[in-house]
């Protein structure tokens, strides 16, 4: 028999899935009574009242995806 388990903390679990497995949580949440345009709408404004810093951050992480996106599809 398998040993059971041992699932990480939820705070890593979050951004985890939201980052890898986008669908999976949408599915869940759906599933709990939020829908997929509720989340979206959070993170919105969640990025909204981002400190400076935190929101140069995420941006800056954004556009290099972005950049290695259109680097790798050339």
């Amino acid at each position: 028999m398998p040993a059971q388990r041992k699932i990480p903390p939820p705070w890593w679990l979050l951004g985890y899935l939201a980052q890898y497995q986008p669908q999976a949580l949408l599915r869940q949440l759906a599933e709990a009574g939020l829908s997929a345009d509720q989340a979206y709408l959070a993170a919105q404004k969640t990025a909204e009242i981002l400190p400076n810093k935190d929101y140069r951050r995420l941006s800056k992480t954004w556009a290099v995806r972005r950049l290695r996106f259109r680097s790798l599809s050339n």
